[in-house]
């Protein structure tokens, strides 16, 4: 079978890998979509995401949805020809991580597209069957289903927030992470949030996605003390720093971006106004719960796929550039 290695910045190969065999407790998934992310990008261009770092050739994504083709002996939830989405992680479920509940932090988790972990990126994949989900019927397009991951993560940073019935909400940054905070906190009952960003044209998305309203903050200011809570998912110093000015004293901030290892940020005012910094790192127990979210929200997210491609050496190569290069770029799909 066919995979596309990262072999170094740049640079990636196609190589033929043996087909996978299923555990006893696992099933085998023919991919047919994988989203490119940014952080396949990252890796693409500059090698690593901080403590990650590529050192050997690395199939890349994570964000993917496929057919079961086989399962194992031991498999009670699949049948073959099942349509299905994988949850990007197995951890060890020993740790105390794990045991409490929080296995995204579990230290000895394998994730896909995390060095040295193996992505999607390949024809086949053999998946432990707790970590692999049934399509919804009503979801019919694979490259849709992929946004389950991206979802998860505004889904999970949603619940870490907490929204409370008649909060106001600014989220910083409308790329597709900012998009699923939106689309998550809607969904939790925020009647009143507000997007930022410097692009007017992610900004109109933000408001075809359901935003109450958009602030160019390179045009317009944002107003002091304005509201309860916000998410941050640009990963720039800037909204680390306009956030505290607009967030209420005793608000709270979910930081989800991920940008230069060292920032500046005036950690005085969020001492000041006692703002909670809510990090928030991937997802632990969403996967259920995304793809009800999913599938009520099936006709705005089919927008965020502004590029599709085919599974190949080139197709592959020009995905990453169009992520990487095209500012008409939310969500590239890599089709099989």
């Amino acid at each position: 079978m066919k995979a596309i290695y990262l072999d170094k910045i740049n640079t990636f190969s196609e190589k033929e890998l043996a087909k996978p065999e299923c555990g006893e407790r696992q099933v085998l998934v023919r991919m047919k979509a994988v989203g490119v992310c940014g952080s396949d990008v990252h890796y693409w261009k500059n090698g690593r995401i901080g403590q990650f770092v590529v050192e050997e050739p690395l199939i890349l994504g994570h964000e993917c949805s496929g057919v079961i083709t086989d399962v194992g002996e031991k498999v009670s939830k699949f049948a073959v020809g099942d349509r299905v989405v994988l949850e990007p992680g197995i951890p060890c479920m020993k740790c105390e991580h794990c045991l409490k509940g929080r296995y995204n932090l579990c230290q000895n988790i394998v994730f896909f597209a995390t060095p040295p972990d193996d992505g999607v990126l390949v024809e086949e994949i053999a998946y432990d069957e707790d970590y692999v989900f049934k399509i919804p019927d009503e979801v019919t397009d694979y490259g849709l289903a992929t946004m389950a991951e991206p979802l998860s993560v505004g889904l999970f940073a949603t619940q870490r927030i907490k929204p409370a019935l008649g909060e106001k909400a600014i989220i910083f940054g409308a790329g597709i992470i900012g998009i699923t905070c939106l689309l998550a906190a809607k969904a939790a009952g925020c009647k009143d949030i507000t997007v930022a960003d410097i692009r007017d044209d992610r900004l109109a998305c933000a408001k075809e996605m359901g935003a109450d309203q958009v602030v160019n903050t390179m045009k317009d200011q944002i107003p002091d003390n304005t509201f309860d809570f916000g998410y941050e998912a640009t990963g720039a110093d800037a909204c680390y720093n306009l956030a505290v000015k607009c967030i209420k004293p005793g608000g709270r901030i979910a930081m989800i971006g991920m940008g230069p290892e060292i920032q500046k940020v005036d950690m005085v005012d969020y001492v000041c106004k006692e703002i909670t910094i809510v990090p928030s790192f991937r997802y632990s127990n969403t996967y259920p719960l995304v793809l009800d979210l999913l599938k009520d929200n099936q006709e705005k997210l089919k927008q965020l796929i502004t590029h599709c491609v085919p599974f190949s050496l080139e197709g592959v190569e020009e995905a990453f550039h169009i992520a990487s290069e095209d500012p008409s770029a939310v969500k590239v799909v890599v089709e099989f």
